[in-house]
């Protein structure tokens, strides 16, 4: 394994270059990269038609857990084929191992285009504990009782493959744009249709010495104007998780092992926040089984409220969109707009998850799924049984303040794009010492 080497300044921009694990010639990039595992959560026949279509094809969909199967009873069984057949990849040289570097990643989606860079950033630098105010933040509360088997899968795991999207507080995009200006001239690295109609991908391994230094200028300058510069705009859970293995593990090596470990730090893209292709977008939110008129009572009680009937889908996602603190109830038979009238809270999210954490509370046979895109918002709640909260987005420019004057927002407070925008995996990292 290569050696990590760490430099002072990358500490203190919480940035490192590491080795990069990339598919080797001859792989069907189609077929290994794969959506990132938190999407599509009711709907697991579209994992079901991926698992047919990649059939036992070299894939990064063998070496996840997609959510939808998480609590299913062949858990143990699931974790234990995963981290095999990535030992079985980096034994077989399916992966191949690049020298210390980053890649810049092109992505183009069916609605818009983003572009950003693949690197490590440490770990000692996040924290999801409340009231910390480390470099690199969460954006949404951290559910401890998602982490334990994203964490056991990483105990037994070689590798690593992030879908971890990591804002960077950037107004003009400056980091992003000069570095695709100086690297992105020679053919990309790969280059590949996706799966699902997901748009193109398109990366250029830049190795360590060629890019260290203007980068170091480049986030340094940044460094300087603000208290941090780092904000998980997708994926907290997953580099939670990472947290939270190295915290264990640290705890069992030397302080000269903590220093070179690779599990210190965690893959991840870097995007800045302004990129055009960073479109926030609400999470939905669909309660089943449920008789609505049961959670609108509930509502009621839980918070003064005004509601009122909409006529029309798209006269609902008006109101909720250009009004402050209005959302949706969307059910098999109806939809309503309805007023929130509380005063005291600093987004509609904050008060909506509250309403449902009580509610579910109340209702332990009740489930909650977070849902991305209006359409299939809609289509899943006007099942029976079934009733659909829909909720505004958030400004890009309120990121930032928010996180810095008050914490975390609450969990799954937005989405950046919709389903087939979210990362797809890709490059991986060896977390384990050999």
């Amino acid at each position: 394994m290569k050696k990590l080497r760490r430099h002072p300044w990358q500490s203190s921009v919480g940035i490192e270059f590491s080795p990069i694990l990339l598919p080797r010639p001859g792989v069907d990039l189609r077929k290994w990269a794969v959506i990132a595992c938190d999407q599509f959560t009711s709907q697991p026949e579209i994992w079901k038609s991926l698992e047919s279509s990649i059939g036992d094809s070299p894939s990064t969909l063998h070496c996840i857990y997609p959510e939808c199967y998480l609590g299913s009873t062949d858990e143990e069984e699931r974790i234990k084929r995963i981290q095999k057949r990535m030992k079985e990849y980096l034994e077989s040289g399916t992966l191949i191992e690049t020298e210390p570097g980053l890649v810049l990643v092109d992505r183009e989606t069916p609605y818009t285009r983003r572009r950003g860079m693949v690197i490590t950033v440490d770990l000692e630098q996040y924290d999801y504990r409340p009231g910390t105010k480390p470099l690199i933040r969460p954006t949404e509360q951290t559910v401890l009782e998602r982490l334990p088997p994203r964490v056991k899968i990483r105990k037994g795991a070689p590798i690593e493959f992030p879908h971890t999207l990591v804002l960077i507080n950037d107004l003009q995009t400056r980091v992003i744009d000069a570095l695709f200006a100086r690297f992105t001239h020679t053919p990309p690295t790969y280059e590949l249709e996706l799966l699902l109609g997901a748009g193109r991908v398109r990366g250029w391994f830049i190795p360590e010495r060629e890019v260290k230094d203007v980068l170091m200028e480049l986030l340094m300058k940044n460094l300087e104007h603000n208290s941090f510069i780092y904000a998980v705009g997708d994926g907290n859970h997953s580099i939670a998780s990472a947290k939270s293995f190295w915290e264990e593990l640290k705890n069992h090596i030397s302080p000269s092992q903590q220093a070179s470990h690779p599990a210190h730090s965690t893959l991840v893209e870097l995007v800045s926040l302004y990129d055009p292709g960073i479109q926030f977008h609400p999470i939905h939110r669909i309660l089943h089984p449920v008789e609505p008129v049961q959670f609108f009572e509930f509502l009621r009680t839980f918070t003064p409220i005004q509601l009122r009937k909409a006529h029309s889908f798209d006269e609902l996602k008006k109101v909720t969109t250009e009004s402050p603190f209005w959302i949706g109830l969307v059910d098999q038979r109806e939809l309503h707009t309805v007023h929130l009238l509380e005063p005291n809270v600093r987004t509609v999210t904050e008060v909506v998850q509250e309403v449902i954490d009580a509610f579910l509370a109340k209702n332990p046979d009740i489930k909650v799924d977070y849902i991305h895109g209006d359409q299939t918002f809609h289509s899943l709640s006007i099942r029976p049984n079934t009733v659909g909260v829909y909720l505004p987005g958030l400004r890009k420019d309120q990121l930032f303040p928010l996180i810095e004057t008050s914490g975390v927002l609450p969990r799954k407070a937005f989405s950046i794009g919709e389903a087939l925008e979210k990362r797809f995996y890709l490059e991986g990292r060896k977390i384990s010492v050999f």
